[in-house]
């Protein structure tokens, strides 16, 4: 647990891995994203009649494999790292208008 809590953040480094984004017109539902992950934190769910991929941040490692093997540049990840929560269930990036959205937000 964080006691302390930074009042200012700092910019992010180049090549920072944070929070994952997808974009819904490039995603082809072929789900290389989950087969490639190895901690089995990307799966898919149903959106508006077509299947996309979900992400649980509490179970991934960065890798950065998902977007690397993605073949239409779906899946990014954001320089985005600020992410505080009671609730691990919050860590899980569902699938919305815009792209990835925390569940709890």
């Amino acid at each position: 647990m964080t006691l302390q809590f930074p009042y200012e953040s700092l910019p992010p480094l180049e090549g920072y891995r944070g929070r994952h984004s997808l974009d819904l017109e490039k995603c082809a539902g072929c789900f290389i994203c989950s087969m490639i992950c190895p901690n089995k934190a990307i799966w898919p769910v149903e959106f508006e009649g077509r299947r996309y991929p979900q992400v649980d941040l509490g179970k991934c490692c960065w890798c950065q494999l998902c977007e690397e093997y993605c073949p239409n540049d779906a899946i990014k990840l954001t320089p985005h790292s600020m992410m505080v929560t009671m609730d691990k269930e919050s860590a899980v990036l569902e699938v919305g208008k815009e792209g990835f959205i925390p569940r709890h937000q």
